[in-house]
């Protein structure tokens, strides 16, 4: 019985550990999983249902609440992809300070290994139930990730250390924190209502191409996320229009990755 308490313990302190590191927050990334859940097709949530037993919103952090287990320690740098020289590379080589176990290999980055998973499965048909589980559940939070700016890396701009209130935090650290910074209190269909209402000529333009020319769709807005966040001043003395103009560039991304994670899976099961 004790033996269980204690097992118990380390794995809330776990959860409560890893919580603190999510990109967009989970809150953000349920918004992201409620997005796609509201543009699923009806085979694609016919498959997602038999293949997750529950919607998207609802596995939209497990993989951050898995990725410093021992099984799924692999997976620490898909959260994340860096931009060196004009091509996608791993955020380590792009000035994340994370420190990984696992030894770094080209391909270890958010864009390649969601192409990859993709890739795998087109043949979901031939492959055990639990792998075509585990691939979804990481597409669903990588997604989400490839659409934060603090997961996005630039090689000559390094992430540097901000004030919020006196308290000292990285741009990165920001940026996870945005969504709930920006709409605290807002339902997620309260979000969808205000900022998802889009015709369907405007979702399918959105959804052209495929996760890395989004990457570079959106590397202006990234780019534009460090000039709006001062590295001399505190947060709370930035001029007022450049917070509502983080709270734009927020909801913006939040929306679009919804969008798109719907597409990435309605394809898998077109």
């Amino acid at each position: 019985m004790r033996n269980r308490i204690l097992i118990f313990v380390l794995a809330f302190v776990a959860l409560f550990s890893v919580s603190r590191a999510y990109a967009w927050s989970s809150a953000g990334h349920c918004v992201i999983g409620h997005i796609a859940d509201k543009n699923l097709t009806p085979k694609a949530r016919k498959m997602c249902n038999k293949y997750l037993g529950h919607s998207l919103a609802y596995y939209a952090s497990w993989l951050d609440q898995w990725r410093y287990s021992h099984e799924y320690h692999h997976t620490a740098r898909w959260h994340a992809v860096g931009v060196k020289d004009g091509k996608l590379v791993p955020g380590q080589l792009a000035g994340d300070v994370a420190d990984f176990l696992a030894p770094l290999t080209m391909d270890d980055h958010g864009v390649a290994r969601i192409e990859q998973m993709l890739e795998q499965l087109k043949d979901y048909r031939n492959m055990p139930d639990s792998a075509v589980a585990t691939n979804l559940k990481c597409i669903i939070h990588m997604v989400g990730d490839m659409h934060c700016p603090g997961h996005v890396f630039f090689a000559e701009q390094k992430q540097y250390v901000m004030k919020n209130n006196g308290v000292e935090m990285r741009f990165h650290g920001y940026n996870d924190s945005a969504y709930n910074r920006f709409n605290r209190g807002k339902t997620a269909d309260q979000f969808y209502d205000k900022y998802c209402r889009l015709t369907k000529k405007e979702i399918e333009k959105l959804c052209e191409g495929n996760m890395e020319s989004w990457i570079w769709g959106n590397e202006k807005l990234f780019r534009e996320c460090y000039k709006l966040l001062s590295p001399t001043i505190d947060y709370r003395d930035i001029p007022e229009k450049n917070k509502f103009r983080m709270k734009e560039i927020t909801d913006e991304l939040h929306r679009d990755a919804g969008f798109r994670l719907a597409h990435v899976i309605n394809q898998i099961f077109k």
